[in-house]
């Protein structure tokens, strides 16, 4: 059975993304193909639309290969994809117009699970939801008995059209077993384009990994649960094995681990860290965490594994803001976690977020003070996004207009009825990157280069704010 495997994240069509120049491969696609060849011994052939500018390259490989099942698999583990970006949907739509159709096509990723009908109208004929690589692996074992079924009504966690009738089946809850979880079939794609784009951009090449599987935490807004609100994560010493399998044989100077919160077990820090030192292994990377979990002995054992830095999910200065969010953290572990990492010689990074539901100005004063006074090493920074399935989508449904996804990552269109006018979010977007260059010029721990860096940025930064918040007096003006 001639199997095809491809995503639909094109870099080129996120500007935002295209300009930084930090690509990551899709990671879920190409661990989907080693799950096939473990499982089922099944040799899938994987295509990469990561640096196409449309869908015809894909359209020319179904064309080429003419596989008997095509699976657009999209990468769990990327924010990017998360958020279910307008221009990809389009660009596969698109693709599907021109496609001369004769396997079984299959659809799976935030996107597909939101818009399942919408898939299965233009060409698709199931839509895969959570916990996909299971319901990928048994309906592979029931085409590879009949390869010509086209009824799959047995299983769970698929949508599909029965006539001109759409039909969701109920979402399955278990998963292929978390220690089983092969490599990723590195082999399947072309690293080469990504290296280069690093290299040129960075100076230095970045791959990614996922060690965890969910979040047992229960903040209202955040990505819709794709493995639903638990936590799974492989052995230490599996994921020290794949931290030097990347270093060694991959060349990866650096690594990104996707967790959504990574070593949360009790005690993984600290063995992780240690299988690293046995296997000497030694590579920077960087995480995503919680502040009440940093403490000193996981700060501690971060730095010892090699942790270069933690993004913590921050989203606001306002403590009413993170009890309305359900963050369960106070501003207290924030600036505590921050203390920590620093301390420990680790970088930090704070995710921002602007626009939640009851928000007012003194809040976001609120988070530009505590920017001021913890004077993180980084920042990004959003405005909220309703994602389909979370309670916080609910809560905003109704103040939705026709706008349901952004084009691409840089669109930061607020998408429901906010406090203020849309461009006020814009340019306090803009007023907190020129803000943190100014605050950051009085960090601590820096050496005498980067400080000389910082102060001839400021010849942009203060402007920049100046600039920016005229254009939010403005808005406050007129929403006042």
């Amino acid at each position: 059975m001639k199997v095809l495997i491809s995503h639909s994240y094109f870099l080129y069509l996120d500007r935002k993304e295209a300009a930084l120049q930090k690509p990551y491969p899709p990671l879920a696609s190409i661990t989907l193909a080693a799950w096939l060849k473990q499982e089922l011994d099944m040799e899938a052939t994987f295509y990469d639309v990561m640096f196409d500018e449309d869908g015809s390259g894909l359209a020319a490989a179904i064309e080429r290969e003419a596989p008997d099942v095509f699976i657009l698999y999209d990468d769990d583990f990327n924010f990017l994809t998360k958020m279910c970006l307008k221009n990809m949907r389009d660009a596969i739509f698109q693709m599907m117009d021109k496609t001369e159709k004769a396997g079984l096509f299959i659809a799976h990723g935030s996107d597909a699970s939101d818009q399942a009908e919408d898939y299965l109208n233009a060409g698709f004929d199931l839509v895969v939801h959570r916990n996909a690589e299971k319901t990928i692996v048994d309906l592979m074992k029931i085409l590879l008995d009949d390869p010509q079924r086209r009824r799959f009504d047995t299983l769970d966690g698929i949508s599909y059209l029965d006539e001109e009738t759409y039909v969701e089946k109920p979402q399955i809850k278990t998963n292929l077993p978390t220690e089983k979880m092969p490599f990723p079939a590195w082999d399947k794609i072309d690293l080469t384009p990504y290296r280069e784009m690093w290299l040129r951009s960075q100076g230095y090449f970045s791959l990614n990994i996922s060690t965890a599987h969910g979040c047992p935490f229960r903040c209202n807004w955040c990505a819709k649960p794709l493995y639903g609100r638990t936590y799974k994560a492989i052995s230490p010493e599996r994921a020290a094995a794949e931290f030097a399998m990347m270093a060694n044989e991959l060349k990866a100077d650096h690594i990104w681990v996707t967790d959504d919160i990574f070593g949360l077990k009790p005690d993984w820090l600290d063995a992780f860290g240690k299988e690293l030192k046995r296997l000497n292994v030694r590579i920077p990377y960087k995480c995503q965490n919680r502040a009440d979990l940093i403490s000193e002995e996981s700060a501690a054992a971060l730095a010892r594994s090699g942790c270069d830095e933690v993004w913590l999910g921050v989203e606001s200065g306002s403590q009413k803001i993170l009890d309305a969010m359900q963050k369960d953290e106070t501003i207290d572990t924030i600036k505590q976690a921050n203390q920590l990492l620093q301390k420990n010689g680790v970088k930090v990074g704070f995710f921002l977020q602007y626009g939640y539901l009851g928000e007012d100005y003194e809040d976001i004063l609120q988070t530009l003070a505590l920017v001021k006074n913890c004077k993180p090493d980084h920042i990004g920074i959003s405005v909220s996004y309703p994602l389909k399935n979370t309670p916080f989508y609910e809560k905003v449904v109704d103040l939705m207009d026709d706008k349901k996804n952004w084009s691409d990552s840089g669109d930061l269109a607020i998408m429901f009825t906010g406090k203020y006018h849309p461009d006020f979010y814009r340019a306090l977007h803009q007023y907190t990157h020129h803000y943190f260059g100014f605050v950051s010029l009085f960090r601590r721990r820096q050496s005498f280069a980067r400080r000389l860096r910082r102060l001839a940025a400021q010849y942009r930064h203060i402007p920049g704010m100046w600039r920016y918040k005229r254009e939010m007096r403005k808005y406050l003006a007129v929403d006042g």
